[in-house]
């Protein structure tokens, strides 16, 4: 895709609004293809509204013609995972750098770890005019075990730091405890800075389903079987759940991530399911025909993140929410509201919250409607791009504003 300009004559176009002028070309630097189209469509959209041209880099796992289909140019551009070895990561700095400089872009915009640590790199090689450091998730990073995830998170914190000391910056993160975090490492982006509340939902694709007429209520989680989501709480509790007698079936609903140290093998999945009468169907393609069926969203997690998109898909079809204290769930869920908040690695506590649920079809359907009202509230696509629209125009200055 050739970079345009937009004239007078050509109408309202991409880059056509105040920031055109000094947001001609943006580079989105992602991990991965699947992770830009599952996680940062609307981060696309928004870009694709104020700049003439977009380009994502990212490392392909086969889907960079979808990325392509959103009306931007791709650039396949196979980072190195996180590496020990301090000549793969410098080479990958300067690949990133070579990139930077044959494209020339306005704004750098990069999204997760391995991005900033990379890119934050690259611009020290080629510096640009103005960077958007993005890091969902730096809670679960700063909890990361094992010596290269703290080395690459420490990494990350002091090229944040670097990049983010310059007026021609901004900070986006998805939930407070994350800003807060950074706050306590020294780390301020002052007055530039925007919480997304997640990656944004469309409502009109997920809308308010009546509760499912199941005789015996069914609580689902949705996600990666890996033990960061709790699979294995999860199905601890299914066994206190048992010996409680409630009237609760539980399933599960994803792919075992083979690529992840945590995966949960599926043999161990489908032994506990026939023990206990559980579910799980593997990978769901339409979350929407999950939750016609179900009556309870469930999710466990161990480490906190951005705003699980799961969440926010569940609480958008008006399903009462069971999480666990950790950054992220809590940024959604108030106890008591829209859902349960259980402390987590206790699966008795678990437990308890989804036998409650499940005896009260009542509490469910209120704490339902309520999900999906604070979900209408704040955190819909529209909302992420009015964040990012104030946290560009904030960097950029006033001339854009």
């Amino acid at each position: 895709m050739s970079d345009k300009r937009w004239t007078a004559s050509q109408g309202s176009a991409p880059g056509a609004d105040p920031f055109g002028e000094l947001c001609r070309k943006v580079l989105l630097l992602v991990a991965e293809d699947r992770l830009a189209l599952s996680n940062y469509r609307t981060l696309i959209g928004f870009l694709k509204e104020i700049a003439l041209s977009v380009v994502v880099a990212t490392r392909s796992s086969g889907r960079l013609a979808e990325i392509e289909e959103l009306g931007v140019r791709v650039i396949d551009f196979d980072q190195s995972p996180p590496s020990l070895n301090p000549v793969r990561e410098v080479s990958s700095a300067w690949a990133i750098g070579r990139v930077l400089e044959a494209e020339d872009p306005d704004v750098v915009h990069l999204v997760g770890l391995e991005p900033v640590i990379l890119g934050g790199l690259a611009s020290k090689l080629v510096p640009s005019r103005y960077v958007v450091v993005q890091m969902p998730g730096l809670a679960a990073n700063e909890a990361a075990d094992g010596n290269l995830p703290r080395l690459y998170h420490a990494g990350a914190l002091r090229l944040m730091a670097s990049m983010l000391r310059r007026p021609e910056s901004c900070l986006l993160v998805e939930n407070a405890d994350d800003l807060t975090l950074l706050r306590s490492r020294g780390i301020d982006p002052g007055g530039r800075f925007a919480v997304l509340g997640g990656a944004g939902i469309d409502p009109q694709g997920f809308p308010a389903l009546p509760a499912p007429n199941n005789a015996t209520p069914v609580a689902a989680f949705v996600g990666q079987m890996v033990a960061r989501n709790g699979i294995d709480i999860l199905m601890r509790a299914g066994e206190h759940l048992a010996k409680r007698g409630s009237p609760l079936r539980l399933e599960l609903c994803g792919a075992v991530d083979h690529e992840s140290r945590e995966e949960i093998a599926a043999d161990v999945l489908a032994d506990w399911c026939t023990a206990h009468g559980a579910r799980w169907p593997g990978h769901v393609a339409e979350v929407c025909e999950v939750w016609s069926r179900v009556d309870i969203c469930v999710l466990p997690a161990r480490t906190g993140g951005g705003v699980p998109r799961a969440l926010l898909e569940a609480a958008a079809c008006a399903r009462p929410l069971v999480v666990t204290d950790v950054p992220g769930c809590r940024h959604f869920v108030r106890d008591g509201v829209e859902g349960l908040i259980v402390r987590r690695e206790d699966p008795d506590a678990l437990a308890a919250a989804l036998d409650l649920l499940a005896r009260d079809p009542e509490m469910r359907q209120r704490m339902g409607e309520a999900a999906r009202l604070r979900l209408l509230h704040g955190f819909t696509e529209t909302h992420v791009r009015q964040s990012l629209r104030a946290a560009y125009a904030s960097m950029l200055g006033k001339r854009s504003a």
